[in-house]
């Protein structure tokens, strides 16, 4: 049996209309006692705050987890989710395992959530990597001349912004970036510790919005601490399909499963507007404009889907 678990989300007040939506996603599939939640005040207004409550979730307002200057803050409150979700137990005690969804992601299928606590009842760090057949490159680079090139991969640049030393730089150079927009792990794991004192360390030369993906990149791939790689589905982030006959986004690439928790992350117009619409192949490759946002997918079809163009 599964132990008790908690979903956690966060953002300001700009990402509160995107926080009511992965609520409603997850109320749509399991009701409150089957599925706490958790939301980490970054910025929301009190009658945000309020209606967030009503709804049934706990809202916590932490301290900032780590001394930020002022000079590399720059009033970003919004960011205090990536460092809070980093000290989760600490936020959201009682719970045996906590999972973190990222506010401009949905739950579409709850084997997502299942499957992300699986992973980590056997004491792994549960996640989705980006790398495979839905990336469209495996490493970036820049070319120099003749057969000679420069690496520009996401953990490479990050981590010799932050100053991490020339091996450690090399030995994250060429690993998947591990997408923090969605996670579970259990409270007692060694992981939390390890996040947090990778977290002070990268905070002190590197950025702050990318501090938490080189945080989980140095506890995995340079402590050692177990992982457990989930598919892609259960934190899906593009390319874009849909089967109008079943209703649902799907996978771009055989066997189209429905995807489980959708991520519209790079998706900027969409989340700061819901009317904003992007072109989503159907089964068949032809191309409809659609909305990812929960709310175009939580109507009839017919009102649902736009005709091919």
């Amino acid at each position: 049996m599964l132990s008790s678990f908690i979903v956690v989300t966060g953002g300001d007040s700009r990402y509160h209309p995107l926080i009511r939506e992965l609520i409603a996603s997850l109320r749509a599939l399991r009701p409150a006692a089957e599925c706490p939640i958790g939301v980490i005040d970054a910025g929301l207004t009190e009658e945000q705050i309020a209606e967030l409550k009503a709804q049934g979730a706990a809202v916590v307002t932490p301290p900032w987890p780590v001394s930020i200057p002022a000079h590399k803050l720059r009033n970003r409150i919004h960011l205090k989710a990536n460092l809070a979700k980093l000290h989760l137990p600490t936020y959201f005690p009682g719970y045996d395992t906590l999972i973190w969804i990222d506010a401009d992601a949905w739950v579409q299928d709850w084997e997502a959530v299942e499957m992300l606590r699986r992973g980590a009842a056997l004491n792994r760090f549960a996640i989705v990597a980006q790398f495979g057949r839905f990336s469209e490159t495996e490493l970036r680079l820049d070319w120099l001349f003749g057969r000679f090139a420069r690496v520009r991969s996401i953990l490479f640049k990050n981590s010799s912004r932050a100053g991490l030393t020339t091996a450690e730089c090399r030995a994250l150079a060429t690993r998947p970036t591990l997408n923090a927009g969605a996670y579970a792990l259990r409270a007692d794991a060694p992981h939390w510790e390890a996040f947090q004192r990778w977290q002070k360390r990268v905070l002190r030369k590197g950025r702050l919005f990318t501090s938490d993906q080189l945080a989980m990149a140095g506890a995995i791939y340079l402590d050692g601490l177990p992982v457990e790689l989930l598919p892609e589905w259960c934190n899906y982030i593009g390319p874009w399909r849909f089967d109008p006959e079943r209703r649902e986004l799907v996978e771009y690439y055989l066997p189209n499963r429905r995807l489980g928790i959708v991520h519209m992350a790079g998706e900027d117009a969409m989340r700061a507007d819901p009317s904003v619409l992007r072109p989503v192949l159907d089964m068949q490759d032809r191309t409809h404009q659609l909305s990812l946002r929960y709310p175009a997918w939580d109507v009839p079809a017919a009102e649902r889907v736009t005709e091919a163009v």
